[in-house]
């Protein structure tokens, strides 16, 4: 055991003595970067965030399938995933791209199939969940087989995305991170917009090599804005937002049914990083508080939420229509709350064997021969 001269402190008398201390201490200002390097345990405020997002991309789907099964959602449902259209998938690629550095540090061969077994093995597993769904419903919707490449136009593409940028970070270590960054954001505008899955992917891509980008400087990002500068200029944020809500109504208005908002325009890009760089550094700071702790649950298992989630409030969709619910509101309700229920108890039982094999591969799928 090392020999520390130091005076010891004086204990502290409460609880909240404590935690000043520990936030006073000169390894707290470093203890995320070491934590998202060592990637050796949980960050809350990141499972906080993640966890949010979560919920609001359950939400948003579960405004959709009400519209489209039961009737027209009340105009604030329309206007709320508008308001966090800017944030929401971009929010989740940030944080995806905040933790790719740690996995870096493994071997290649041991970094792809970390990434094989719990990202592109849950792809393949709902979408086939997800195809026959559809299957049984309505068999003459069934357009596609497996070997082809509609097939895999599912839900799923936010995992497709952040698969595929896994790879790339791996294959263009080297290159600078701002180039990867500026690259698909300039590329973003020349798409056409008939290529619109090429476009969100250009348009995203970005906002997840600035999650690497702020890991490799997180205490210089943290000392620029710091948390009481953060507070004043969440008024970023919160306008951009609003806007996009706005812009949504203002369109419907117009008599585009389609509605507006936020959504992945190249344009757009800049004032939703700046939204997400504000957010992040307040979200820092959130204490790890008890009645938070749904949503970090949410945070820790997202992909099991995410994947799960699609089918469940399809279907809950479905027999919403066949039971002749015509109250949109109570649908919604409904509908959001038994999805969220649904998709917690496969989060439970997806920690363990064999549910687990639903969302990941085993980490060793053979045994280690002995010597």
């Amino acid at each position: 055991m090392p020999h520390d001269s130091s005076p010891t402190p004086p204990a502290p008398a409460t609880r909240a003595e404590a935690a000043a201390a520990r936030r006073m201490t000169p390894a707290a200002k470093s203890d995320v970067r070491s934590a998202l390097e060592r990637h050796d345990r949980r960050i809350t405020w990141m499972d906080v965030l993640r966890g949010t997002s979560i919920l609001l991309v359950i939400l948003h789907h579960t405004t959709q399938i009400v519209a489209y099964r039961v009737d027209d959602v009340p105009e604030v449902f329309a206007f709320i995933s508008a308001f966090f259209a800017p944030y929401r998938m971009p929010m989740l690629m940030f944080l995806s791209g905040l933790l790719v550095a740690g996995s870096l540090k493994r071997p290649a061969g041991e970094y792809i199939w970390g990434k094989v077994r719990r990202i592109l093995w849950p792809i393949v597993v709902w979408t086939l969940v997800y195809a026959a769904a559809e299957m049984v419903a309505d068999p003459s919707q069934v357009k596609y087989m497996p070997w082809e490449l509609g097939f895999w136009n599912t839900y799923l593409w936010f995992m497709q995305f952040i698969f595929a940028y896994y790879i790339i970070a791996l294959v263009i270590r080297w290159v600078p991170i701002w180039v990867v960054m500026v690259v698909p954001f300039a590329a973003a505008f020349v798409i056409p917009g008939d290529l619109e899955l090429l476009q969100r992917f250009l348009y995203l891509m970005p906002f997840f090599f600035l999650g690497a980008f702020i890991e490799k400087y997180w205490n210089t990002y943290a000392r620029l804005i710091s948390a009481r500068l953060a507070w004043v200029l969440i008024v970023i944020p919160v306008a951009v937002a609003v806007y996009s809500g706005l812009d949504d109504i203002w369109v419907r208005a117009a008599g585009d049914e389609r509605g507006g908002g936020l959504w992945y325009e190249p344009w757009a890009a800049v004032p939703a990083m700046l939204g997400i760089l504000i957010l992040v550094r307040l979200a820092a700071t959130i204490p790890e508080v008890r009645w938070l702790a749904p949503v970090r649950f949410v945070g820790r298992y997202s992909l099991i939420y995410y994947v799960s989630h699609y089918p469940v409030f399809a279907a809950l969709g479905w027999i919403a229509m066949k039971v002749g619910i015509t109250n949109a509101g109570v649908g919604l309700i409904v509908i959001f709350s038994v999805t969220v229920a649904i998709s917690t108890v496969f989060a439970l039982l997806g920690r363990r064997m064999p549910g687990s094999l639903l969302f990941e591969l085993p980490r060793r799928m053979w045994p280690q021969r002995k010597a």
